[in-house]
């Protein structure tokens, strides 16, 4: 079903869409504008066919109202989180063994140093 206008509609130029694109600081191909020119019209037939007759009241946007909240229902309540019995290792406890670790891990890494090359330069 064809949309008839309520208003005729005043049709934008590729002329006046270019000056508009160059002062949003867009560059378009002459396609490009033909296709937003085109566009561009279609909307204001779709916005022109809008009936303008009705009154607010009957946009549904402006007549939805949120009902008023309750008084009567407390919010939900989170359960409380058990306390955990596992014992906490104080810092200077855990360094130790933390060491030890990285010292066992570096000495696995280890390799023995190659020997020097004759001739070769240090430095340089």
């Amino acid at each position: 079903m064809a949309a008839v206008p309520a208003m005729s509609v005043q049709t934008i130029s590729p002329g006046e869409m270019q000056l508009l694109l160059s002062r949003a600081g867009l560059i378009l191909n002459p396609g490009q504008v033909a296709d937003l020119v085109l566009a561009w019209r279609q909307v204001e037939v779709l916005i022109a066919s809008i009936r303008q007759d009705r009154p607010l009241a009957d946009d549904m946007a402006l007549a939805f109202r949120l009902p008023p909240p309750s008084t009567s229902v407390s919010p939900p309540v989170a359960p409380a989180r058990p306390a955990t019995k596992a014992k906490a290792k104080s810092p200077a406890q855990a360094k130790p063994k933390a060491k030890a670790k990285a010292k066992a891990k570096s000495a696995k890494r280890r390799t023995p140093p190659s020997p020097p090359r004759k001739g070769a330069r240090r430095g340089r």
